[in-house]
């Protein structure tokens, strides 16, 4: 399964321009509109690890959302269906196979943000950690709105309507500070705001480590009730 879906997503055009294109051309956007913003500050580093966060949950909700519902359209899964194949196994593969071109994802970025200006820590290695548990939490709710909306432009523009307003209001399109107040004041309940907050401690030094422990911990544990709606909700489709 690993390797059918694998090759399926590298002969997918739509699937590498949202994996690499427009979290590239996002990243250049914000760095040159944004680093004279603040006189004296380059924001450069912060605009990094942010659009490497804001990439890995966009990849990961519409990963999970997307795969599911053309598989339903295409009739994929009554094929799967004649197979010795759980559902654990299914999604669990897709989820494998999503980690990898995550991780793709995250060189590449990071590569373009040190070439930009990004300064990068000697931690930086543990942001792989708020990645992957980010990808995976926004992998599962994917999952979760395939298997309630029917259609797959439905799927498409719910997880647009629920990723975009999360990015910004986490803190990923414009710094927190910037944003209104009530945004401010719900922007540490969203998942992509601990993405950041993990993200930014461990790639740049940005932030204290307690935050980026606890975003950590948000991930994780946001991440156990998605994924066994996501893996039961299939069964039982």
């Amino acid at each position: 399964m690993f390797r059918v879906m694998f090759r399926c997503d590298l002969r997918d055009w739509s699937t590498l321009i949202f994996t690499f294109i427009f979290p590239m051309a996002l990243l250049l956007i914000l760095v040159f509109s944004m680093k004279g913003a603040v006189p004296g500050l380059d924001l450069t580093s912060q605009i990094s690890a942010n659009v490497i966060a804001f990439g890995a949950a966009y990849v990961g909700i519409f990963a999970g959302a997307t795969h599911l519902a053309t598989w339903r359209e295409n009739g994929m899964l009554r094929v799967l269906r004649n197979f010795p194949l759980s559902s654990n196994v299914i999604i669990l593969s897709q989820a494998f196979v999503g980690v990898v071109f995550l991780l793709a994802q995250g060189l590449v970025l990071t590569i373009m943000g040190v070439v930009l200006g990004m300064v990068l820590k000697p931690t930086a290695l543990l942001g792989l950690l708020p990645l992957v548990f980010g990808y995976l939490f926004f992998f599962f709710l994917g999952v979760i709105i395939a298997l309630l909306v029917p259609s797959m432009a439905g799927v498409s523009m719910l997880a647009n309507i629920i990723i975009l307003p999360l990015g910004f209001a986490g803190g990923a399109m414009m710094p927190v500070e910037m944003l209104p107040s009530w945004m401010q004041t719900i922007a540490p309940y969203t998942p992509i705001y601990h993405m950041r907050e993990a993200l930014s401690m461990m790639l740049i030094g940005s932030g204290t480590w307690p935050h980026a422990w606890l975003g950590l911990v948000y991930l994780a544990i946001g991440c156990i009730p998605l994924g066994l709606i996501s893996v039961y909700g299939l069964r039982w489709k």
